[in-house]
């Protein structure tokens, strides 16, 4: 199923429980997606049954929403675990806070929080309580989302030397790792908010764009500015493998563990591989080096936490959701 937008897609989110996803444009909106929908409406564009014609009203029932309250792009997106919640980040300097539970009428957000720096990525702790989220700055906010107060690492030592690209935080809570464009990734202790490791030029020195926990909390996946996904062993701080091929150097790329962490899809700006490709997640091996899908640069890149469906945002002005397919030998 492809979504259009007026601009490029720049940021995609799964809710906690798969059932919807949220597209951000470069034009300042949000859509809200049905998944249910959107495999209806793919079923009814292929296979045997397949009609070769569909209406644009059959086309645009997914879209639950559309929310619509920043000045600028939208750069991420972040679902409440619980709550029917959605957070946004933007270029304008603001994260915005949307209840979804509203009539659909209702674009505006009921809450901001204003920041000085574009807002780069969000991440929500898993008990919700709390957000985490990076900018242009080079400390990472964590929020309380009871008192909306800002809370920083107190030693300005461990701070990033760069712009934070991306937040993830493990499945207990307990930590949660920042990729930078200084080119390293820093673990913080969930609670004090205190550094506990990091591992430097971690892409050869180039900037670090995505980060990614297993679920099993023993493993990272990341990507960089040089063009490739690392898998980290966090126990031993170690790199396990590298998976990539083409040019060792990209504008930006991102990287996510998909169908139940069998697979690492990944993107990449450069030109020749815009698009789509898929390793195998135990041994980095390449399955896939392009999905077919995408003509320009995919910005941004989401794995469902219950199927094996994925999320693209592309440079094309479209946002795809589609699966991976298991075939047998």
């Amino acid at each position: 199923y492809t979504a259009p937008h007026r601009k490029a897609c720049r940021a995609v989110a799964f809710s906690a429980d798969g059932r919807s996803c949220a597209t951000g444009c470069l034009d300042g909106t949000i859509k809200i997606l049905d998944c249910a929908r959107m495999r209806t409406c793919a079923a009814s564009t292929e296979g045997t049954l397949g009609r070769m014609r569909v209406t644009d009203e059959e086309l645009s029932k997914p879209i639950v929403r559309v929310l619509q309250d920043h000045l600028l792009g939208v750069s991420c997106l972040a679902f409440h675990p619980t709550n029917p919640t959605l957070f946004s980040g933007s270029a304008d300097k603001a994260v915005k806070i949307f209840d979804l539970t509203r009539p659909p009428g209702h674009k505006k957000a009921f809450s901001t929080l204003q920041d000085v720096h574009a807002v780069r990525c969000l991440n929500l702790h898993p008990c919700g309580d709390f957000l985490f989220v990076g900018t242009n700055h080079q400390a990472v906010r964590v929020y309380d989302l009871q008192t909306l107060k800002c809370f920083t690492a107190f030693d300005q030592a461990q701070h990033h030397g760069g712009a934070i690209n991306d937040i993830r935080s493990t499945s207990d809570g307990r930590v949660f790792a920042s990729a930078s464009a200084d080119g390293s990734i820093s673990m913080w202790d969930a609670v004090s908010c205190r550094l506990i490791n990091r591992l430097p030029k971690a892409h050869i020195g180039t900037g670090v764009t995505s980060v990614r926990w297993s679920r099993g909390l023993r493993y990272l996946v990341s990507s960089g500015c040089d063009g490739r996904s690392r898998l980290w062993d966090m126990r031993m701080g170690t790199e396990l493998f590298s998976m990539g091929f083409g040019p060792a150097v990209s504008e930006f790329s991102t990287a996510v563990l998909a169908s139940g962490e069998r697979y690492t899809a990944s993107a990449t700006s450069n030109a020749r591989l815009s698009d789509v490709a898929l390793f195998d997640a135990l041994t980095g091996s390449t399955i896939f080096m392009k999905l077919g899908l995408h003509a320009m640069p995919v910005r941004a890149l989401e794995a469902s936490p219950v199927d094996n469906t994925l999320i693209s945002g592309c440079d094309d002005h479209n946002a795809r959701f589609f699966a991976i397919e298991e075939r047998n030998a």
